[in-house]
């Protein structure tokens, strides 16, 4: 399983912090970028995925399902 822990800072000065976290998942850099404009992902999905109800997923590019997993759609996937 993934987990994802981001960093938050809160001003109330208002004052500008320039934090830079690169946030992966299992090794892998999410964004391709310096200032996360441009997300990654892989192309491939090699275990079984379930997209719950009331949940919206997203994927980019040709994605390829390996032999022997399967994805589970109870809510929206969108593959653009």
């Amino acid at each position: 399983m993934t987990k994802l822990i981001v960093n938050n800072i809160r001003s109330k000065t208002g004052s500008t912090i320039d934090f830079k976290d690169i946030i992966s998942a299992n090794r892998a850099n999410q964004w391709v970028d310096t200032f996360g404009v441009i997300k990654a992902n892989k192309p491939t999905i090699d275990e079984n995925v379930t997209i719950p109800a009331g949940t919206n997923g997203l994927s980019a590019g040709t994605i390829t399902v390996s032999d022997g997993h399967t994805v589970t759609i109870q809510g929206v996937w969108r593959i653009i």
